[in-house]
């Protein structure tokens, strides 16, 4: 049945590219594609409705995993959409290699704004990704499962085009922490 609804070239390259890249946005889908949003965003839809795909909203995009739950545990749909993004992505990297790192260490090491890295660590506690822990006046942060998180910036390393993933996973690997 699966295989019909993915008859089309068109439709089965964008649910490939999925496959092996899940996280992605539309844009990301139509850029990595060579393909028109509106192609990609009917293609999409259907897939969609056919519940080959599922979707998880990050406030400000929708990003497209395969349906196949064995394929993409719930774990992962809620990790992969913020290390999909910049600013979250690089506060995730820099906790999984200086745990316990207070507000004014990531905001040196991320060159942001406080409110910035603010506002994205709040999205990481919330998400369930990192966690807080009280130091006196300040807070520390922490990346709550790093083998996880470690294993997914492994497993899709290819599909973050970031020099600081290659890096991290590198290091990682070498540590025999994979």
């Amino acid at each position: 049945m699966k295989e019909d609804y993915l008859a089309l070239e068109t439709r089965k390259k964008i649910y490939e590219l999925i496959s092996s890249s899940p996280g992605l946005h539309k844009r990301e889908i139509a850029r990595e594609l060579n393909m028109s949003l509106s192609t990609v965003d009917y293609h999409l839809h259907y897939m969609e409705k056919k519940r080959l795909l599922s979707v998880k909203h990050d406030g400000k995009y929708k990003r497209y995993f395969v349906a196949d739950t064995a394929r993409t545990a719930a774990e992962d749909k809620r990790i992969m959409p913020l290390l999909r993004q910049e600013t979250p992505r690089r506060i995730i990297l820099f906790l999984l290699e200086h745990p316990e790192s207070i507000h004014k260490d990531v905001c040196h090491h991320v060159k942001k704004a406080p409110s910035t890295i603010s506002f994205h660590i709040k999205k990481l506690v919330e998400a369930g990704i990192i966690e807080e822990i009280s130091r006196g006046k300040e807070k520390a942060y922490v990346v709550r499962s790093p083998e996880k998180v470690a294993s997914l910036l492994s497993t899709y390393k290819s599909t973050f085009l970031d020099k600081a993933v290659d890096k991290f996973v590198d290091a990682w690997a070498s540590f025999g922490k994979q």
